[in-house]
């Protein structure tokens, strides 16, 4: 994967298969500068929360798990439905 490739899936509930060989399910995004192309993943419901707090105040970065973009070998998109 690529980054340009990775960018569609930001902020979006996914499955992602790592180099490790591990598939977990969660939210990637990028919350730095442009030079820096660090991504980040959380789980769905941490990712909701981190974001609310984002907007409240300073955020903690340290509770986050920074991959690099050679870690992801691939991704998919969830869709859930309403009923």
């Amino acid at each position: 994967m690529n980054y340009t490739e990775l960018q569609s899936y930001f902020h979006h509930h996914c499955k992602i298969k790592l180099r490790s060989g591990k598939e977990v399910f969660g939210v990637l995004w990028k919350d730095l500068p442009e030079t820096d192309k660090a991504i980040y993943f959380a789980s769905y419901i941490e990712h909701k929360k981190f974001m609310s707090e984002q907007i409240s105040g300073p955020t903690n970065y340290e509770k986050l798990l920074k991959l690099e973009i050679e870690d992801i070998l691939g991704i998919e998109a969830i869709v859930t439905e309403s009923i």
